[in-house]
């Protein structure tokens, strides 16, 4: 049975070999709170990600490109595209995600449906559209599809696995129908090839050693740029510090250990690159809204 609880991350594998699509639920409650709070950081995965805004505002970046999502608003991350959300203080804030591999709608035989239609998303030659708005005349429409996915993944009837290729395969017919995909050479970049190259190599330098100690300067001379400079650039692009990513990053990677009882919360602190508990709690209550131990109990 799919989880319903309340997320606070996005998981890394999403789905397995014969079923690579996965389902989330998120609510982030901030009706009282001032500060917005981090939902994922900066990141990107092979899988097309769609989200669906139920309640409240999300602030998203996709690929150096900043929108607010609203309710009924849709939003398609592709492919490799870096990006990362932020729920908005003073509401409440409800929003799914569908996440799946496109090669999940390949189709075996290499037919006209695949050539013409299937294979230029999987090309990355055609692009989904970034954000479809509640008044676009389609998003009353795709919103239905992608909640009966979620209500089909959440109940897990017979053949619920059938039941969701063939909405998304009648997802896609339509928006092929509305003509809503963008030609890759058509579509204009916030950012360069060049930057998110060296922004996708920044984040996972980090997520290959933020269980250790990462100076400024060390990971500054690892993309080859002074300390200085390195430090202003990692502020444009990323909205915030090196330290304050890197301490979010780390309070994200100890979700799951919280989630495992066999983990104290100490351990938690320390497999997760902090060097102290004290400093762990203070970061993960400003990072999450809650201290570690609320979360480990809302966590069930």
């Amino acid at each position: 049975m799919n989880d319903l609880r309340i997320k606070y991350r996005e998981q890394t594998e999403h789905g397995g070999y014969l079923y690579p699509l996965k389902t989330y639920r998120f609510h982030f409650n901030l009706e009282e709170k001032n500060q917005p709070q981090l939902c994922v950081s900066y990141h990107w995965h092979p899988e097309l990600e769609i989200l669906i805004i139920e309640g409240g505002e999300l602030a998203l970046t996709i690929e150096g490109r900043e929108y607010t999502g609203r309710p009924g608003d849709l939003f398609f991350v592709n492919s490799g595209f870096l990006h990362t959300m932020y729920a908005q203080p003073g509401k409440n804030t409800v929003y799914s995600a569908v996440v799946f591999d496109l090669t999940f709608l390949a189709f075996q035989v290499y037919d006209y449906a695949q050539s013409h239609y299937l294979a230029p998303l999987l090309s990355g030659k055609l692009k989904f559209p970034e954000k479809l708005e509640k008044k676009h005349p389609a998003a009353a429409g795709l919103q239905k599809t992608l909640l009966d996915i979620l209500s089909a993944n959440d109940r897990q009837p017979a053949c619920y696995q059938l039941e969701t290729k063939i909405s998304l395969l009648s997802m896609l017919m339509d928006m092929y129908r509305r003509e809503l995909f963008l030609p890759e050479s058509q579509r204009s970049r916030q950012i360069s090839r060049g930057q998110a190259a060296q922004i996708k190599e920044i984040v996972s330098y980090i997520q290959e050693h933020y269980q250790e100690k990462i100076l400024l300067d060390e990971i500054a001379a690892a993309m080859h740029l002074s300390p200085k400079y390195f430090s202003r650039y990692f502020k444009k692009q990323f909205g915030r510090s090196f330290t304050e990513y890197v301490s979010a990053y780390r309070v994200e990677q100890s979700l799951s250990l919280l989630e495992d009882r066999k983990y104290s919360i100490s351990d938690a602190a320390l497999q997760s690159g902090f060097e102290s508990l004290s400093y762990y709690v203070k970061v993960f209550k400003k990072t999450m809204g809650m201290t570690p131990g609320q979360y480990r109990d809302a966590s069930g």
